[in-house]
């Protein structure tokens, strides 16, 4: 009877569209990795490379660890994170070469020019050990940027089973080149574009014609990209969980609407400033895209109300119903179901957002995590009563420019939300030292924003220095009553504050006081200056 043979681990291939929402994740065991990306690393392969070309078998006694099987061992050597250690496990043995090979390769670290020189050498040498450019699958350029030529580029063709590509401010890139490249990419998950000035809709139907597993685009600032571009991704990448098109200034609603509809599984969705689209995309991401987590709006100055669901308590037989303006020609949007992954949405300058759209928001997506409302002036305390109902899962919240939420509703959300971490209120003008003393309360409270709330006074300094030791970033500018005695004492309270911004108090416009200023950034503007 034969010998049975060894079982075989078979590692499942995480997806490249897996999300985390977590403000604070750490990026730092790869910095050259984009975040745009999946968080977690590929598995290696579950078996040994094969030599480009036949060699000869030692039949010398072999150490015990040479008899390991390919599984385990392959298993044991995905832990060395160092190139430097895997590159001297390929010289222990054959086998440790076999299994190490392919590691120390799908992700080559491309920090400087030479290293992509010597690497492009050697996947152009005629005679290789191994078939070395198919064993890349991921290539992150974003050290490199506009170093990054077309010639160097179109190089990197022959690595053919490519997954995951960033080439994040390659600006001198081509069309040509782009083309040449990415329609020979069947295996293509994930690209980010940002920044690649020449990326056209021609570049964006090629690569689709080619990736039909693609799951995540990053076209920020891709301004050559229209409708045209964005619906050959409807038609041929029904898989896409990540798109992203902030500043891709031609979109329009055809092309966003037949996203949310072509791609159900679709996770996360940027449309800042793509400033001509309208209500009716927006409703069918909800309608259409249930797995939704984070959703990007950021001055989408055309949505209003009739974009977002309508409050629950609308469908109560014993109010009366909301009945859309003729101008949105919209009857009101009732989902079949909560929105439950809904973790981050933004809505930054969508100035037409009335208090119904974040109660119908929060009716429908109870767990969201960061909330971004900045520049909704319209927006009252109902508004922040009906985000109080978010209650421990609300990290993140920015209301800068809000102008007609008092004391009242903050109160009420520092008892809500008791896990609030970053709270934003600049330029809300009817704040006073009550709201600080009921957001000091606070137990996880790491940066707080108070621009130009000209109310307080140092009592609000006072609380916050002696409740708190946990802030890491205070902004206090232009808050005119405060003194230096107040933020002398602040300091020496906080241990952890790493940032005081005290721009425009008269009492630190002393002499003595000016060398510790620091030149403001060039686009600053005292008139809009306000938020962090």
């Amino acid at each position: 009877m034969p010998p049975a043979r060894p079982s075989r681990i078979v590692y499942r291939i995480k997806s490249a569209s897996q999300s985390t929402t977590s403000l604070s994740e750490n990026d730092d065991e790869y910095p050259s990795k984009s975040a745009f990306f999946s968080r977690d690393d590929d598995p290696p392969p579950v078996t040994p490379a094969q030599w480009s070309s036949p060699r000869s078998n030692h039949t010398s006694t072999r150490p015990p660890m040479t008899h390991l099987p390919p599984e385990i061992l392959i298993n044991i050597l995905r832990h060395l994170h160092s190139p430097r250690d895997l590159y001297h496990s390929m010289l222990v043995s054959r086998a440790w070469c076999e299994c190490a090979v392919e590691l120390l390769w799908h992700r080559p670290a491309l920090t400087r020019l030479s290293t992509l020189v010597k690497i492009i050498t050697i996947l152009n040498l005629p005679d290789q050990s191994f078939t070395y450019a198919r064993f890349i699958k991921r290539i992150n350029f974003l050290f490199l940027g506009p170093d990054l030529t077309d010639v160097l580029f179109a190089r990197l063709a022959q690595c053919d089973r490519l997954e995951r590509l960033t080439l994040v401010n390659c600006s001198a890139i081509s069309e040509v080149a782009l083309l040449r490249v990415l329609t020979r990419l069947p295996n293509l998950i994930a690209i980010d574009l940002t920044g690649v000035v020449e990326t056209t809709d021609k570049v964006i139907s090629g690569l689709t014609s080619a990736s039909k597993h693609l799951q995540g685009i990053n076209l920020t600032g891709c301004k050559h990209i229209t409708d045209e571009g964005v619906l050959s991704l409807a038609r041929e990448c029904s898989l896409l969980r990540r798109v992203k098109l902030s500043g891709v200034e031609q979109v329009t609603d055809a092309s966003v609407s037949a996203i949310a509809k072509a791609c159900p599984l679709l996770l996360e969705i940027d449309l800042n400033n793509c400033r001509h689209i309208t209500n009716t995309p927006v409703r069918d991401l909800w309608l259409h895209c249930p797995h939704l987590r984070e959703v990007r709006l950021s001055h989408c100055s055309e949505l209003t109300d009739a974009a977002f669901p309508t409050p629950t308590k609308a469908r109560d037989t014993t109010l009366p119903l909301i009945i859309p303006r003729a101008s949105d020609e919209l009857p009101p949007l009732v989902l079949p179901k909560q929105l439950g992954h809904l973790r981050m949405l933004d809505l930054t300058g969508c100035a037409l957002i009335t208090d119904d759209a974040v109660e119908g928001i929060v009716s429908y997506a109870p767990k969201i995590r960061s909330l971004v409302l900045s520049k909704c002036s319209l927006l009252t305390d109902r508004a922040v009563e009906s985000v109080c109902l978010l209650g421990r899962h609300l990290h993140y919240l920015h209301l800068g420019h809000a102008v007609n939420i008092t004391d009242r509703s903050i109160k009420s959300l520092a008892r809500c939300c008791t896990r609030l971490r970053y709270v934003d209120f600049a330029n809300c003008l009817l704040l006073t030292d009550m709201s600080v003393f009921e957001l000091a309360s606070l137990p996880k409270l790491r940066r707080i924003g108070l621009v130009r709330v000209s109310n307080l006074t140092d009592e609000a300094i006072y609380a916050l220095a002696e409740r708190h030791s946990t802030l890491e970033r205070i902004h206090l500018s232009y808050c005119d009553q405060i003194s230096v005695m107040a933020i002398h004492f602040l300091l020496q309270k906080l241990h952890k504050l790493t940032h005081l911004s005290l721009t425009g108090i008269p009492s630190f416009r002393k002499p003595e006081l000016q060398q510790f200023c620091r030149q403001p950034p060039q686009e600053f503007n005292i008139v809009s200056h306000g938020s962090l």
